[in-house]
């Protein structure tokens, strides 16, 4: 543990020495108000993982500590066969901005064994952030779409044009363009169609 204490600390350091005031700027005009937030880009985070070793207590350390860079790094350096799912779900209840959905999505929750099953929970979760990331990651698993998740993302209750409502339009685009069962499965189900008569166009304008 000590290894992993030192790595943490050495991690830490490499990303106050990459803090960049402009991107810190740039987040808060856009609403990204992190806590802690030293303004890291993407590419440099990556850069940072990629010298360590996949580490489920690294992750579990960088988690905890709830910053910005930190949270992505946790991600980016988790093991997804390791990690308890009740865990993981804490640690994504805490993130609360598009950035960090979309990236702990891309780089870590598509991977997670047994994806079909969490993304089916998380929707039936009631939980916002967790509906979010579930929607996020069958944009990257679109083999688990079925007409019973189908069903559960129609019946969420979703603001319209809030992330999630976005985050939906764009992944029924891509499962429908990409699959015409799934095409047909859409344009055959009376709800998709009540509730997204635009986007059922879009898709069939493919075909």
């Amino acid at each position: 543990m000590d290894a992993i204490r030192q790595q943490f600390t050495e991690i830490n350091k490499r990303v106050f020495n990459l803090r960049d005031g402009e991107v810190l700027k740039m987040q808060k005009e856009y609403g990204a108000n992190y806590k802690k937030s030293m303004g890291v880009v993407i590419i440099s985070l990556q850069n940072i993982a990629n010298d360590y070793t996949v580490s489920h207590e690294l992750a579990r350390l960088l988690w905890e500590f709830n910053g910005r860079e930190q949270t992505l790094l946790a991600a980016m350096l988790e093991e997804p066969e390791k990690v308890k799912i009740e865990e993981l779900e804490s640690h994504l209840l805490k993130t609360h901005t598009p950035e960090l959905w979309e990236q702990i999505a891309r780089v870590l929750l598509r991977k997670l064994p047994q994806i079909a099953n969490h993304i089916s929970r998380w929707l039936a979760s009631g939980e916002e952030v967790l509906q979010t990331y579930a929607v996020l990651t069958l944009g990257y698993c679109t083999e688990v779409f079925s007409a019973t998740v189908l069903e559960q993302i129609l019946t969420l209750a979703v603001q319209k044009e809030s992330y999630l409502d976005k985050c939906i339009n764009r992944v029924l685009l891509k499962i429908g363009v990409k699959s015409e069962d799934a095409f047909n499965l859409l344009k055959n189900n009376a709800l998709f169609q009540e509730k997204y008569p635009d986007l059922q166009e879009e898709i069939a304008s493919f075909y």
